[in-house]
């Protein structure tokens, strides 16, 4: 890791606030010793957060609790607490549950990608359009399908733990793709569109 203190003010791309508290900060793109990260900071209200075991081949995950007692996450079979100011690393492909907040107050999360390829940026602003309109499922998350839809657009670097990347990629999310579009579902509009249309 680096020296650069990860917990402090970094510059924001987008805000999206929802009707219960929960709120999602984009940070854009930026260099720390020669290693790009992008950055999302959520608040989440009292049990919300938690979302699927999945895992992000070639990504390395930093999660900081800013604010709040603990967020409870998993790491392969190994469930754990991240207390305020320490750091959770996740390396890449390592299958996991993302930081979640199992208490009865918010808590703050940041969460930092390196490398943060577009596709983490595009899921970003796909999660935070849907906490700004209402259409989370009650962890303040995609909803499965919307997820499964993201999992499975071009240039996507997370796919469910557990599951042969090639079967996930081949036939299980092309196949969810074709459903959650006929139910409307859709990455936010607005960044980089192109890489999300079929080659």
């Amino acid at each position: 890791m680096t020296s650069y203190d990860f917990r402090r003010d970094l510059p924001i791309f987008e805000i999206y606030s929802g009707a219960n508290g929960a709120r999602l900060e984009i940070h854009p793109w930026f260099f720390v010793d020669g290693r790009q990260y992008l950055g999302i900071t959520r608040i989440l209200p009292p049990g919300t957060g938690k979302g699927p075991a999945h895992v992000h081949p070639g990504i390395t995950q930093h999660s900081f609790l800013l604010s709040g007692r603990a967020a409870r996450y998993r790491r392969g079979i190994r469930s754990g607490t991240l207390p305020l100011g320490d750091e959770l690393i996740i390396p890449p492909g390592a299958p996991h549950v993302d930081p979640y907040n199992d208490s009865d107050e918010p808590i703050v999360l940041r969460t930092l990608y390196s490398p943060g390829p577009v596709w983490m940026l595009s899921f970003g602003k796909t999660l935070g359009h849907a906490i700004r309109d209402g259409n989370t499922n009650s962890q303040q998350e995609l909803r499965l399908l919307h997820l499964l839809m993201m999992l499975g657009t071009p240039g996507s670097v997370t796919f469910a733990a557990g599951l042969p990347l090639a079967a996930q990629r081949r036939v299980l999310l092309p196949l969810a793709m074709r459903l959650a579009r006929r139910r409307g579902y859709a990455p936010a509009p607005g960044l980089r569109a192109h890489i999300f249309e079929a080659g």
